[in-house]
C-alpha cells in the first residue's frame, strides 16, 4: 500500500513527522504533493522548495511532487482539488492522510456529504449571508447550523480534510481517505508544548533568529536559507499594482465583485504588502484571499491558468523507493513527468506560472537571489 499526503511542510515540524508516521503505518511507502514557492495562506514559503522536500524525505517520505502554484495559491476547494488530482494523476497512491481537529474519518465523512449535496435552501442561505458582508466559511457554518456538529467548519484543519474528501469523490480515482487527529499545538497557536509548536509559530521564530532544534526532527542546516520574507517585495508590490488596470487586475485569480478597484486604491495609498492588503480588507473577503490576490497579481496568475487536472507531475525529490514508484507511475501517468525542468519541452501556462513564480520567489530570500533555480536544481536524492 501506498499512503499520499498534501501539505506545504511550511515548516516542516515534529507535528508533520507524527503525520507521516500514521500514514506510514501498514504502508510500503509515502508520497507527499507539496507546495512550492507560495503558500494558500498568501504568503512566502519560509524556505525554498527543495529545502523542504529534503526534511520530508529526511522524516518518512519516499517520494515529493511539487503542487502547482495555481493550487497551492488559492482557496480550499481548489487547493484540495488540485492536489487529490495530481496525486490521483501520478496513480501510485491508495490511501490519502490528512491531519484535523476533529480526528474521525466518518464523521467528516458524513459532513462532506452534505457539503457536497447542498440543498437549494441551504444554499439561499449561504448567499444571504454572504450578501450581508459574511465571509464565505463563515457563511457556509451560519447555513447548516446544527446539520454538522458544533465546531466542525470552525477549524482550519477540518475545513481542508471536507474538501479533500469531496475533492476524491469528485476524482473517482479510487483513493481511501483517513484522517490523523492533529496533536500539539492548534494552528497558528503560540505555545510550546511536549515538543510540538504551530508551523506559525517556528516561523516567527526563525525570523527572529531563536533555535528551533527541539521542534523540528531533523539538523536545523537542512532547513537552508531562511527566513524568506514577502516585505522584501514591497517596492515590487506597489509598482505592480500602480501600473494595472482594473481590466487586467479583473483577470486575476480570484477577483470579483468589483475588489479590484479597492486594490487600485489602496496601492495609491499604501506602499507596502501589508499595508496594501490590510487597507483592502473587508467582512466578505478573508485577508487570506485578499494576500493570494496581491501575490497572483505580481505573479500574472491570471483565472485561465487555473484548471482542474494538472498538466505535468514536477519531482522536488525522492529516495529508493519514490524512484521505483516514480518508475511504476510513468507506466501510466497521463500527464508528463518531469524530473529536469530544462527537459521538458511542451507548453504549459501552468509551469510557466509556476517558473514565474520561483524567479518572484527568489527576491524574498536574505542573501542569494539569483533567478532561474528551476533550471539549476535537481531533485533532491537522499
Amino acid at each position: 500500500m501506498v499512503s499520499g499526503v498534501i501539505a506545504e511542510f511550511n515548516i516542516f515540524h515534529n507535528g508533520h513527522r507524527y503525520l507521516i508516521d500514521e500514514a506510514r503505518k501498514d504502508a510500503d511507502a509515502v508520497v507527499a504533493v507539496m507546495s512550492g514557492s507560495f503558500v494558500q495562506r498568501g504568503d512566502a514559503a519560509i524556505t525554498d522548495k527543495w529545502s523542504r522536500a529534503n526534511a520530508a524525505l529526511m522524516c518518512g517520505v519516499d517520494l515529493v511532487i511539487e503542487l502547482p502554484v495555481c493550487y497551492a495559491l488559492n482557496a480550499a476547494p481548489r487547493f484540495a482539488e488540485g492536489g487529490v488530482n495530481t496525486l490521483a494523476a501520478l496513480g501510485v497512491a491508495d490511501t490519502l492522510f490528512f491531519g484535523s481537529e476533529c480526528g474521525d474519518t466518518d464523521t467528516l465523512k458524513r459532513a462532506a456529504q452534505l457539503l457536497e449535496n447542498e440543498d437549494v435552501g441551504t444554499s439561499s442561505n449561504i448567499k444571504s449571508y454572504m450578501s450581508e458582508g459574511v465571509s464565505y466559511p463563515s457563511a457556509v457554518s451560519k447555513a447548516y447550523g446544527r446539520k454538522i456538529p458544533d465546531g466542525l467548519l470552525d477549524k482550519p484543519n477540518n475545513i481542508l480534510a471536507l474538501e479533500y474528501i469531496k475533492a476524491v469523490t469528485r476524482s473517482e480515482c479510487g483513493m481511501n481517505v483517513k484522517t490523523v487527529k492533529r496533536v500539539g499545538a492548534k494552528h497558528n497557536g503560540t505555545d510550546i508544548k511536549d515538543g510540538f509548536a504551530s508551523a506559525s509559530m517556528i516561523r516567527e521564530m526563525l525570523t527572529r533568529g531563536e533555535d528551533v532544534s527541539e521542534l523540528i526532527p531533523y539538523p536545523t542546516d537542512i532547513i537552508g536559507e531562511s527566513p524568506y520574507l514577502l516585505s522584501r517585495l514591497d517596492s515590487a508590490f506597489a509598482a505592480r499594482l500602480r501600473s494595472i488596470s482594473a481590466r487586467e487586475l479583473h483577470n486575476i485569480s480570484e477577483v470579483g465583485e468589483g475588489i479590484e478597484n479597492r486594490i487600485l486604491a489602496a496601492a495609491m495609498a499604501e506602499s507596502t504588502f501589508d499595508a496594501i492588503a490590510e487597507k483592502v480588507k473587508s467582512k466578505r473577503y478573508t485577508m487570506s484571499r485578499i494576500r493570494r490576490i496581491l501575490i497572483a497579481s505580481l505573479i500574472g496568475f491570471t483565472k485561465d491558468i487555473y484548471s482542474p487536472m494538472p498538466e505535468y507531475i514536477r519531482v522536488l525529490g525522492m529516495n529508493k523507493t519514490g524512484a521505483a514508484l516514480l518508475k511504476k507511475a510513468k507506466k501510466n501517468c497521463p500527464v508528463p513527468i518531469i524530473t529536469k525542468t530544462a527537459d521538458f519541452k511542451g507548453d504549459s501556462k501552468m509551469l510557466r506560472l509556476d517558473l514565474r513564480a520561483t524567479d518572484m520567489f527568489a527576491l524574498c530570500a536574505p542573501v542569494s537571489k539569483r533567478g532561474g533555480a528551476d533550471f539549476t536544481h535537481s531533485p533532491v536524492i537522499v
